[in-house]
């Protein structure tokens, strides 16, 4: 069944000839995503000419903006960082009170808008807030580096938790037995055993937090106020100026950062993997923790925890107040209104559900054959174009695809297609990711059988391992969902007024102050998206899509 690779021409035609289905599969491939994740990234790079590159030298903001989106990477890397793994560590090794609660909590972030913590912060601590203004009549400035980065922290948090908390639980209780056993005591068993051990997942978790926050939109066009980052400075060049090239000019010089650590995320970290269990897992109990770890760390877990919870409160509350600052009285109405704009909240879960439907199908196939067949030097061109939009930024995406499909043969710009298609090669990575780990476990000798018994590779792929496949489907498709109907950095660039979604109308409402209104649309996305997980992990089998 394995093709073995050749760059023999007359080999090439026979093997073309043998498996026409697969070939053209193959090129199909390679075709769309060389023209929806290529071409758009070399548009923005190319589009702006040598003097606008020249031009970025000479503007004092935009050097400054990146330098604070640099700095804003780091400080909040470190804080996400150290955050996620003190919470993962008490999830993991720490009888913690109300455990159930604060794991589910925890991933609260993934399932709402990516400003839900800015609005809420607002809410909270700003010129009306409930804290600053209604208990201690306070007006205070909270816009700036300093609440950008505490928004960034919460936000991002759950990425990095993850990551840092599969890793903890794959380390072995007999390795701290051992330790203890040779007259370790339970701080130099920490730092001589399990944070080595875990270091390859903390920096992966650093990594992918670092990347996200250089790529985050939503929370300072909220919250930076004056604080200019890359992201926001090359939005307001489109909708301020329509100045086209300083956007790409300003796009191209976030990618480069971003990329940088995307390599070093895949080539470096994945590279670096301990083995923890070799032969029979264990079944021993992890050794009980000093009292002192287990206060500090359960307080920590207890207080970022209910931090996480103040913010949904809060937005739940607000969307049931009447007029939030000035009348916090509970009604309904914010949800008549929410409702109300069904067109918005149809075509988000319209173009979320075909982006995540083709991206499934796309990043199955894709793994499927980068994974069975040997094609040449074709499939570490297919691996590297798949997972190349995980280094892309959602602004970067966004006016790419205005730059590529704004004008014939494919002039797709104001319509529901360019969504969906941004959305679609924007999730890939992740549906590749998804497909390629369970495609691994996968025996050959399933294929192998099919084959001997006269089925051809289309028959062997649709029949049986699409649905062996069935959980990775599913997984992937609920992934894409959640990302898609929360996304405003994508959306943003390539709406139209036919094809406003969800994410855009509540930002237009924070902008304009209508705060209950605001909280009551991002409860209703929310509340799609809690209901899509949960029906997804019931079909599933699954108690936690994000661990198991």
């Amino acid at each position: 069944m394995e093709i073995v690779s050749s760059t023999s021409p007359k080999r090439f035609l026979l093997r073309f000839r043998s498996e026409p289905f697969l070939y053209l599969t193959i090129f199909a491939i390679v075709a769309l995503l060389a023209v929806f994740v290529a071409f758009p990234l070399f548009r923005v790079m190319t589009y702006p000419k040598l003097s606008h590159y020249q031009e970025y030298f000479t503007r004092s903001r935009w050097i400054r903006a990146t330098f604070n989106s640099l700095t804003m990477a780091v400080l909040s890397t470190i804080s996400i960082t150290f955050c996620a793994f003190i919470y993962a560590y008490g999830m993991v090794r720490t009888n913690v009170p109300f455990k159930r609660l604060l794991e589910t909590v925890a991933i609260l972030p993934i399932l709402s808008p990516p400003f839900v913590v800015a609005i809420s912060y607002i809410m909270l601590f700003g010129g009306r807030g409930l804290v600053t203004h209604k208990l201690l009549g306070m007006n205070v400035n909270i816009y700036g580096w300093q609440g950008l980065w505490l928004v960034q922290t919460v936000t991002f948090f759950p990425f990095a938790y993850l990551v840092i908390r599969n890793v903890l639980e794959s380390i072995s209780p007999n390795l701290e037995y051992a330790a203890a056993n040779l007259g370790s005591t339970k701080w130099q068993t920490f730092w001589k055993v399990i944070f080595p051990l875990a270091r390859p997942g903390v920096a992966g978790a650093a990594l992918l937090a670092a990347i996200s926050c250089l790529a985050d939109f939503g929370n300072p066009v909220l919250i930076a106020g004056n604080y200019a980052v890359l992201p926001t400075e090359a939005y307001m060049q489109i909708t301020g100026w329509y100045n086209l090239p300083a956007a790409a000019v300003l796009a191209t010089m976030l990618i480069i950062p971003t990329l940088i650590l995307f390599i070093v995320q895949r080539y470096w970290v994945s590279k670096r993997v301990y083995t923890t269990i070799v032969g029979k897992s264990s079944s021993l109990r992890r050794p009980e923790p000093s009292k002192a770890e287990r206060y500090l760390v359960n307080a920590f877990c207890l207080l970022f925890g209910g931090l996480i919870l103040l913010i949904y409160g809060t937005l739940l509350w607000g969307a049931f107040s009447k007029v939030w600052g000035a009348d916090w009285s509970l009604t309904t109405k914010n949800f008549a209104y929410a409702f109300s704009q069904g067109k918005e909240i149809g075509n988000s879960i319209k173009f979320s559900i075909g982006a995540s439907l083709l991206c499934a199908f796309l990043s199955i196939i894709t793994a499927y054959i980068v994974q069975r067949y040997s094609v040449g030097a074709m499939n570490s061109f297919l691996d590297f174009l798949a997972t190349l939009p995980g280094a892309i930024p959602g602004v970067f995406l966004g006016i790419g695809y205005i730059l590529a499909f704004n004008t014939p043969p494919l002039a797709l710009t104001g319509t529901g297609t360019i969504i969906i298609l941004a959305l679609l090669f924007w999730n890939l990575p992740m549906g590749y990711r998804t497909g390629t780990a369970a495609i691994q476990q996968l025996d050959r000798c399933i294929e192998k059988a099919s084959m001997n018994l006269g089925a051809g590779n289309f028959y062997t792929f649709t029949r049986i391992i699409l649905p062996l496949m069935k959980t990775a489907f599913f997984a992937t498709f609920t992934m894409a969902f959640l990302r898609s109907i929360t996304n405003l950095s994508i959306t943003i660039f390539l709406y139209s007024s036919k094809t406003v979604v969800g994410t855009i109308s509540i930002l237009n409402l924070v902008n304009n102050a209508k705060w209950s209104w605001a909280a009551a649309m991002t409860s209703v996305l929310i509340g799609i998206a809690l209901v899509t997980l949960l029906i997804s992990q019931k079909l599933l089998g699954k108690e936690n899509l994000f661990t198991d």
